[in-house]
């Protein structure tokens, strides 16, 4: 049987330690900051975007993975005698899934899915598309497996304020509200047909709102997928936020794996920093 190579969109935010272990191959997403493009996570950071944005008062774009990008990628691992499974970035927000497909079409073994995903939610899928590798399974199995993953996905994240993703326009409901109105922190969830909505809204200082948000994330622990959970955040967050949330999730679940891990640039580029995020599989 064919080696299988698992591939993903950048967007997927996984520890890079993660992607080292078990092989994955990352495609990026382009950062445009002014007339110049960056590679996610290669040539750009979200450091360098709040950065430029502070500085120039001026947010970022962001650009999907050409065809001709991935057709490179498959013709070099097909043409290597292997199989693979692509994890495209949600075909609701981004042209990349499209892109890959589109790449994909011109060869016999390679397999995309289409995560309806962003983020962590995303690196969930790859993660679990890894542990059937691991199985054994070949690459339709495996893509089969997934795909039946990807409505189980549970995606939420709260901001600290709404300036990036009201005027980025990834989010329908926040254009309901201004981003301006004092003391509402909106938690965004991904929906099953991979777009963006408000969730819930909180009121309060962002602290508890961080708690509060974590409590209810996981106050239906019974069915959420005890085999792994990310706990993720865009950079500038109060260490013990974070901490917090691990504590709660070890408190109530009993997870094989608790992954902590940094959005990258193109999640931090709609989100902006201090956004936090839990992510995880429901049963």
């Amino acid at each position: 049987m064919k080696e299988v190579i698992i591939t993903a969109d950048s967007t997927c935010d996984l520890p890079k330690s993660l992607i080292k272990k078990h092989n994955i191959i990352i495609t990026p997403l382009s950062i445009l900051l002014g007339e110049k493009s960056y590679r996610d996570g290669i040539d750009i950071f979200p450091k360098d975007i709040y950065e430029h944005v502070k500085k120039y008062g001026e947010l970022p774009k962001t650009a999907a993975v050409p065809p001709n990008d991935y057709y490179e990628l498959f013709e070099r691992l097909t043409g290597e005698g292997k199989s693979v499974v692509h994890i495209g970035l949600s075909s609701s927000i981004s042209s990349s899934f499209q892109n890959a497909c589109i790449a994909a079409s011109e060869f016999d073994d390679v397999y995309c899915v289409d995560s309806k995903n962003l983020c962590a939610g995303m690196g969930l899928l790859v993660l679990k598309a890894v542990d059937f590798k691991n199985k054994g399974f070949d690459a339709k199995k495996i893509y089969h497996r997934v795909s039946t993953l990807v409505p189980k996905v549970c995606s939420t994240f709260v901001l600290d304020n709404l300036e990036y993703l009201h005027k980025g326009g990834r989010c329908s409901g926040v254009a309901k509200f201004s981003a301006n109105v004092l003391g509402i922190k909106p938690s965004i969830a991904v929906n099953t047909e991979g777009k963006m909505d408000v969730a819930k809204k909180y009121r309060g200082k962002m602290d508890v709102v961080y708690k509060q948000y974590t409590n209810d994330c996981l106050s239906n622990i019974k069915q959420i997928d005890q085999s792994r959970i990310i706990i993720a955040n865009s950079g500038g967050l109060n260490p013990d936020v974070i901490s917090y949330a691990k504590g709660v999730v070890e408190g109530k679940g009993n997870f094989d794996e608790i992954i902590m891990a940094d959005a990258g640039c193109t999640i931090s580029s709609h989100c902006g920093p201090k956004t936090f995020a839990i992510f995880y599989i429901k049963k």
